[in-house]
Formats: C-alpha cells, structure tokens, sequence
C-alpha cells in the first residue's frame, strides 16, 4: 500500500529532479548502511524481483514511505531507463567527520586526495576503486569540484556508503594536518620522481600513513597542492603512451598503496 510523502520539509540532495537515486544495487547499498537518508522509495509495479523484496523489506523496516507506481513513470522522475525498478528520493549527503578520522590514524591508513574532480563518472569509479582496496577516506574541495550526487553514487555501485568522504572548503589546512600525523602525501604526475612500485622501497614510507593526490581531468595538480606534498609519483606506461583517464590512474595508485597489497 503507498504511504504519505513525509519529505515536505526536509532537505532534499539537490534540486528535486536531481534527488533520485535509482538502480536496485545503489539503493541496497544506501539502505544497508543507513547513514544517507532516504525520504521515499518508489518501486515499479512489475518490480517484484527477490532484490525489490529485500529492498521494500529494508525500506519498511527503516519506516520509509513507499509507492508503487508504474515503470514508465519512474523513467520520468529520474530521467533514465535503467531504474531497474526502483528509485530513492534522497536526503544530503552525510559527509565524514574528517577530526574522528585523524584521532585514528595509523601507519596503515591511506587516504585520496581529490584536487578539482569534475566529472562525476570519474569520481564515482574512483570511490568505487578506494571502497576496494581499503582506503581510509578520500578528501575533496567544494570549489570547481563534483560532490556526491546520485551520478556519483551510481558510478561508485553505492561506495558512497563504505568509506568516509570528507569535504573541505580549502583542502590546504587538511593536508597540513595530515603531515602533522607523519603522513607521506604524493603527487600523482606524468613525470613524477618516483615510480609508483619504488615507493617501499623507501623505509619510512613502511611505518607511516601514506596519501595520493590526483590532479583535475584537464589541468592536473595546482602548484598549491604540490606544494604540500612529500614527493611525486608516476606509472610506468609504454613508450609513446602519455596518459590514463583520472579514474584508472587512481584506481591503480591506491592498489599499490594499499595495504591489502602491501600486508
């Protein structure tokens, strides 16, 4: 049976088109984890799959209005064809509380730095990338960055959910505070000093928190970021190849730096 529409007051993600979230593998992931509010959750008429029951079973059990209305309309509200029967109307995003993450730094902990991401398929994979190789949070600007919308999450399969993302208004104190924890903070760059394999080569880089920086889609690292950093880093790539999309480059950084590779 539909329940009333309760989300009148509330803040909602974005504007009420861009609120949707949709996808059957996305909306699990957001209701398992419970921390990003879901307002209302809309399923297709059709949509009686053992994954639609699991979800209208969360749903009900985290007292969310639902719908059932029909598959057609769910392609209006959220202006795609691949709902895959469901859609969530979505509160803010909760973003992590960067100091509770500082008090529980370790050697082992590895962390993302995003200067200026701007596409948000690319931001997705690479929180999507973080969430598997064990990351212990990605950082992120405001300015001339993507935050996390419903693109993002869908791109991150609902990783969204699994790992702390921390927004900053000016990332610069943030990266401070990280190397006032002995953290190691490289740049990822074309030209980098270090070949990404050499980088425990290195002693101390064995015993302390290490964290990658990636650079805009276009413009790569600002000379602010670089700044900051301990050193530089690159991937050994064959001749006459000069790049890789931002989302692969991350993902096989935080591989190497990641203490699931390295235990």
């Amino acid at each position: 049976m539909p329940r009333s529409r309760s989300n009148s007051a509330q803040p909602l993600l974005s504007n009420h088109q861009k609120s949707w979230l949709w996808g059957s593998l996305c909306v699990t992931e957001t209701l398992e984890h419970g921390r990003w509010p879901i307002y209302e959750l809309i399923l297709a008429e059709n949509a009686n799959q053992p994954i639609h029951q699991q979800i209208e079973q969360a749903a009900i059990s985290a007292n969310i209005p639902i719908e059932r209305q029909s598959s057609k309309r769910l392609e209006q509200l959220c202006k795609s064809r691949d709902h895959q029967g469901v859609l969530a109307l979505m509160g803010p995003f909760p973003y992590g509380n960067f100091e509770k993450l500082l008090t529980q730094i370790s050697p082992r902990s590895r962390f993302v730095i995003l200067d200026c991401i701007q596409d948000p398929f690319n931001f997705g994979a690479i929180v999507r990338s973080a969430a598997a190789f064990g990351m212990t949070g990605i950082l992120i600007g405001q300015n001339n960055q993507v935050g996390v919308t419903s693109h993002v999450a869908r791109s991150s399969v609902g990783m969204v959910n699994r790992i702390p993302i921390c927004q900053f208004e000016n990332l610069t104190p943030a990266i401070q505070e990280l190397r006032s924890k002995n953290t190691a903070i490289f740049s990822a760059e074309q030209n980098g000093s270090l070949d990404i394999r050499q980088i425990f080569q290195v002693p101390e880089h064995c015993q302390q928190p290490l964290a990658i920086i990636m650079g805009n889609e276009a413009e790569g690292i600002s000379s602010e970021m670089k700044s900051l950093c301990t050193n530089s880093v690159r991937i050994p790539m064959a001749a006459g190849v000069e790049s890789l999309n931002a989302a692969v480059s991350a993902g096989i950084l935080m591989y190497e730096l990641s203490t699931l590779q390295n235990s």
